[in-house]
């Protein structure tokens, strides 16, 4: 192979393995927010919603896709008991927009489609949220029942009843069940006592070390940068937008220097490709910032890492990359 074929192909494995590397927890968006893959449903035909244009997701975490098969990327997920607007469907996939404004595709059968009055119900029933990482809802109060379905912390379920250790819950499609009282809290009390501190969002962060990295996830079954950051600001009573790149339009921006000195622990620190050449910023990943230069990311798994060059968990890439700091928290 000649030289200049040698670096013709060096040059094509640079610019994939960085296009890979950078990819990052951003998926392309449109100026207006939602998804840039708007694609129609092919030649199944079209459904007419009527007036359940609204919808529950009815699994523990149902996967929205940006187009609508199974071999489609994922866009992010819908956890059990939160809603979706459906815009349109086709027997067998929706095209819906859930509640942080994200525009993709659910399988009929991981929600439930509702009209806006049969939301309204759901929303004022007495709700409960799951609060442990993973659960089952059985079939009887007893450990040996069958189950009925899997939860995840941060699913919502009708409660219905309560017998000794155990809550009687009902489904958002309306299977029913138990649910061991230490798994789940009362919806409107657990709202009410969220604290939004550095120390209790670094708690939070920490409970998800060793899960794995999943584009487009944001449950305790897997989590990209995003929705690591998204899922531990709502265990701390705050919401965040979905991806990377929307959340570092929230909260307030911080300085940033060679030491850091003025970031705090809990900020987000967001990373990427600074504007150059008429080019704008792209932010492809985010973290959340713990002190002495540590910070908690989903990279590959949930883990720790360092900003400082001399240390054995520094991350070079995010090093060379960080663009910004912002902070969401109340000042104290």
């Amino acid at each position: 192979m000649g030289e200049s074929m040698k670096q013709k192909w060096f040059g094509l494995l640079l610019a994939l393995a960085v296009a890979n590397t950078i990819a990052g927890c951003s998926h392309p968006r449109s100026n207006s927010g939602q998804s840039k893959v708007d694609r129609s449903s092919g030649s199944r035909p079209a459904e007419q919603l009527g007036d359940r244009v609204w919808g529950i997701a009815c699994l523990s975490v149902a996967s929205a896709r940006e187009q609508p098969e199974h071999k489609a990327e994922m866009a992010t997920q819908v956890l059990m008991g939160n809603t979706v607007r459906v815009l349109k469907g086709s027997r067998i996939w929706y095209y819906v927009e859930t509640g942080d404004g994200y525009r993709a595709w659910l399988e009929k059968g991981t929600f439930v489609r509702c009209t806006h009055e049969q939301v309204e119900a759901w929303n004022r029933s007495p709700l409960l949220i799951v609060t442990a990482f993973e659960e089952r809802i059985l079939g009887q109060p007893n450990p040996g029942a069958q189950p009925v379905s899997d939860v995840v912390v941060g699913d919502l379920l009708k409660k219905s009843g309560e017998e000794n250790d155990w809550f009687k819950v009902e489904l958002p499609d309306g299977r029913a069940g138990w649910l061991l009282k230490e798994a789940a809290e009362d919806y409107a009390a657990w709202k009410k006592s969220r604290q939004p501190t550095p120390e209790n969002v670094e708690h939070a962060a920490r409970l998800f070390l060793g899960r794995p990295y999943l584009w487009g996830g944001n449950s305790p079954k897997g989590l990209d940068c995003s929705g690591l950051t998204k899922m531990v600001f709502f265990m701390n009573g705050i919401d965040l937008r979905r991806n990377a790149s929307d959340q570092a339009a929230q909260g307030r921006e911080v300085p940033l220097d060679r030491n850091l000195s003025r970031v705090k622990k809990g900020d987000l620190l967001f990373f990427g490709a600074p504007a150059r050449q008429g080019k704008p910023e792209r932010v492809f990943h985010v973290g959340i910032y713990l002190g002495e230069k540590l910070f908690i990311q989903s990279s590959e798994r949930v883990q720790i890492s360092s900003l400082d060059p001399n240390s054995p968990i520094r991350d070079e890439h995010r090093i060379r990359s960080l663009l910004r700091a912002r902070r969401i928290l109340p000042d104290s």
